[in-house]
């Protein structure tokens, strides 16, 4: 039996003399935030033997039978609890956790219905209660490539999943913090054991069991195993979406992506081809509408700009200096308005505006293509910064209501400085760093085994040593 786990915040990784469900040498668990903030946890066990352990004390104030619905409400720093209804008279102090008395064996609690592996811990909070699953890290993955890449991708597709999977939740591990992952797209989606029970979970066992324990160093340390949907053709320096430059993290062309176009089981609403290249379409009044949302939520960073007139887009590195990124992404992007001009960088675009990616361009009903010196065909969306030459100088426009065009026996204006729709033309789905999941789909189809991907998107494909696959 497992002795009860006191509440340490830096007691984050637990050894087994042997693996719990099968896995041979189980050496972590891993922490996900389930909810938050809430007034009530109800849960019940599905299958197993639990203990409710009071964590302030170290003791099991209760054991908890096969069925029985049982809720944690919040009263100010208090815990209630309740068990099929019935309000019990048990004081504890908290935070408690629903452990499982015998980890060799099949435990399963069930939470919002569904069932997870392990445990739950439950936290109070100044704004509620927090739900932290507690799982062994091997099951906590099979709640992962099922959801991530699902169980119809390549065998060397999945190994590769379960690499960076397993790299990047070890790689999250926050000893100062409740939990260390969420279960949804913030970090990895996490379906927890109900999502293992698909057909098909075999090919998911097998991708977990064949790298079981194998994650990547660069240069002898744990990397931040980034990964997205699709590259749209060519992935992304690390710098150029957040902050921080990696050498692991560097933009490399992705041609495999292309294979989501040729995958036999499309939706009607285009999915999963739409995340290779995509359209959105907003009208004017809709933009404004992302705006006045997203001021909504995010007070302390209003987009304050009066009634939006036009929209600019560039390339450019961290000291606003022109430059061009690998893939071609958006850096920055002006909102211009009435009452000002708004600059919006990186990745926070595609959360302002609700794209699938940065890697874009605008084409909008004030969009005009012309050819430059150098032959090269241009789509201007506004004038801010156009400027014409003539045979002695250069006029910078940028002042002027519009351009226009001088015809036979009229003058017709063809790039007025607003606009009424916008369409964003683009290609890939994320954040464009890291490993790509189709571009690795493609790959693995293509005959290139885990390894191989994993070398072309964290090291570019040079097979110089620096990159490491090994246990942890």
């Amino acid at each position: 039996m497992r002795a009860l786990i006191t509440l340490a915040a830096s007691l984050l990784i637990v050894f087994f003399p042997f693996g719990t469900d099968g896995w041979a040498a189980s050496r972590a668990d891993v922490r996900v935030l389930l909810q938050r903030d809430v007034s009530i946890v109800e849960f019940e066990v599905a299958d197993g033997s639990y203990q409710l352990v009071d964590c302030a004390h170290g003791l099991a104030v209760a054991r908890i039978a096969v069925g029985e619905k049982w809720s944690v409400s919040k009263e100010g720093p208090s815990y209630r609890l309740a068990r099929d209804g019935q309000a019990l008279d048990i004081s504890v102090k908290g935070p408690l956790l629903l452990q499982a008395e015998d980890s060799s064996g099949l435990n399963l609690f069930r939470y919002r219905n569904l069932r997870y592996r392990g445990d739950l811990y439950i936290y109070n909070e100044s704004s509620g209660l927090m739900a932290v699953n507690v799982v062994d890290l091997e099951n906590y993955l099979a709640g992962v490539l099922v959801k991530e890449m699902g169980v119809t991708a390549p065998l060397e597709a999945l190994k590769a999943q379960a690499v960076v999977s397993r790299t990047y939740a070890l790689s999250n591990r926050n000893p100062s913090a409740y939990y260390d992952l969420s279960a949804d797209t913030s970090t990895q989606v996490y379906g927890g054991y109900e999502a293992e029970t698909v057909p098909g979970m075999e090919r998911i066992y097998e991708a977990i069991r064949a790298t079981e324990g194998l994650v990547i160093n660069y240069d002898g340390e744990l990397i931040q195993a980034f990964f997205h949907a699709n590259g749209g053709g060519h992935t992304e320096n690390s710098e150029n979406v957040w902050e921080k430059e990696l050498p692991y993290l560097k933009g490399v062309p992705s041609p495999y992506d292309a294979y989501v176009l040729q995958y036999p089981h499309q939706t009607p609403g285009g999915w999963p081809a739409n995340t290779y290249c995509w359209q959105q379409s907003y009208s004017l009044q809709e933009l404004e509408q992302k705006i006045q949302a997203w001021n909504q939520s995010h007070p302390e960073d209003q987009i304050a700009i009066g009634k939006l007139l036009r929209l600019k887009i560039s390339q450019e590195d961290r000291r606003g200096a022109p430059h061009l990124t690998p893939s071609g992404r958006v850096s920055r992007l002006d909102l211009i308005g009435t009452a000002g001009t708004k600059s919006i960088f990186r990745d926070k675009i595609r959360s302002v505006l609700g794209l699938k990616s940065t890697l874009f361009q605008i084409i909008s009903d004030a969009t005009v293509f012309v050819t430059n010196g150098e032959g090269q065909v241009l789509a201007l969306n506004s004038i801010e910064g156009v400027k014409v030459v003539t045979a002695g100088s250069e006029v910078l426009l940028s002042n002027s209501p519009s351009i226009y065009l001088a015809g036979e026996n009229s003058l017709r204006s063809i790039l007025p400085q607003s606009f009424d729709t916008v369409t964003f033309e683009g290609w890939g789905h994320g954040h464009g760093v890291g490993m790509s999941q189709w571009g690795a789909w493609g790959m693995a189809e293509a005959g290139y085994n885990y390894r191989q991907i994993i070398e072309h998107y964290y090291n570019q494909g040079k097979n110089d040593g620096r990159l490491t696959i090994e246990p942890f």
